[in-house]
């Protein structure tokens, strides 16, 4: 409001000049020209400052990148690019101290025992379960700080001596412990060695088949881990959060079904959607399915690619078109079926 007042008065003032010359009128326009440019300027300026905090309070890698697609010569592009650079190195860094930590072997015991230890310190506030979520990598960097050792979250063999104050005797060897499915699991899927993209492509297939992993920038944070846990449920295997070399084939899998569903089975999935299936209805199918050996897992209400798949085997064992989407004639089929 201000900036607009005072941009009228200004002109209003040049207005005022006396004189009908050419001479007053070419400088006039120079006048003008010169203010519009400085106000654009300065609007450009504080676009450009606001994106940056915005960038700066986010801190991610993907708002960094953002910056610079709209302003690659600007006044903070170098900034941009520095912190870039720093979080490609401490992802480097966090990956080689989890693989470090895994060659550890540790056990069920171990785990709680480093938990304990950690909460004695003061650094520890959660459940002592033998679980490493993100409670207790936040508790082990803060620790690591605190020795002014690289805060990773993740802990080698010589921390580990320093933490619990005695050797690190398990072998490097030593497979997990089948007592925690959940610490077999990330080992498992750690031991993959999955790159960059391949964890991207992980994200893409889980948003594809309707999982939010919270984005597909290959970093496995909370959303990811929760996007697979929820496949690993509706597929019916154990949920554990992490995947396995098989799983990652299967999720591929499960996603390119749905997208050939989705090029050559439209017309079929606009017939169903028009059914107006609620989501006990779609679990009574899936279990109607379940009841007829077509479906493995439990019945959710949410039509993923297994369920896809086991109405595809249903409807060719019955003489239909398989196309995977239900009509009316046939959920009442269906239903017809499971009751004999």
């Amino acid at each position: 409001m201000v900036r607009s007042f005072c941009f009228s008065a200004v002109i209003a003032s040049v207005f005022s000049i006396s004189g009908p010359s050419a001479y007053a009128d070419e400088k006039l326009g120079d006048i003008i020209g010169t203010i519009a440019r400085t106000v654009l300027e300065q609007q450009q300026a504080a676009q450009e400052q606001a994106l940056w905090a915005g960038v700066v309070e986010n801190g991610s890698a993907a708002a960094y990148r953002q910056y610079l697609d709209a302003y690659p010569q600007g006044p903070n592009a170098r900034n941009a690019r520095d912190h870039l650079t720093k979080l490609g190195a401490a992802t480097t860094a966090t990956n080689g101290a989890a693989q470090a930590e895994a060659a550890l072997g540790l056990r069920q015991s171990d785990r709680v025992a480093i938990q304990r230890r950690l909460a004695a310190l003061g650094f520890y506030k959660s459940g002592i379960d033998g679980a490493f979520g993100a409670g207790t990598r936040r508790a082990v960097a803060a620790w690591q700080e605190s020795r002014t050792l690289p805060r990773t979250g993740y802990l080698n063999a010589e921390q580990l001596r320093l933490l619990l104050g005695r050797a690190a005797t398990a072998p490097a060897s030593t497979p997990p412990l089948a007592d925690n499915p959940v610490t077999s699991a990330a080992q498992t899927e750690l031991n993959l060695g999955l790159t960059r993209p391949q964890r991207v492509q992980i994200q893409r297939d889980l948003i594809a088949l309707g999982y939010d992993s919270k984005g597909a920038d290959g970093l496995f944070g909370a959303g990811t881990r929760e996007a697979i846990r929820a496949w690993q449920r509706n597929t019916g295997q154990r949920a554990t959060g992490y995947m396995s070399a098989a799983q990652v084939g299967a999720l591929h899998s499960d996603a390119e079904v749905r997208g050939s569903e989705a090029t050559g089975g439209r017309a079929a999935a606009i017939d169903e959607d028009l059914l107006g299936l609620t989501r006990s209805e779609r679990a009574e199918i899936q279990q109607r399915l379940i009841g007829l050996g077509y479906l493995k897992g439990r019945a959710d209400g949410v039509f993923g690619a297994s369920t896809r798949n086991a109405l595809i085997r249903w409807q060719g064992d019955n003489g239909l078109k398989e196309s995977g989407y239900l009509t009316a004639e046939q959920v009442r089929t269906l239903r017809a079926q499971a009751r004999r």
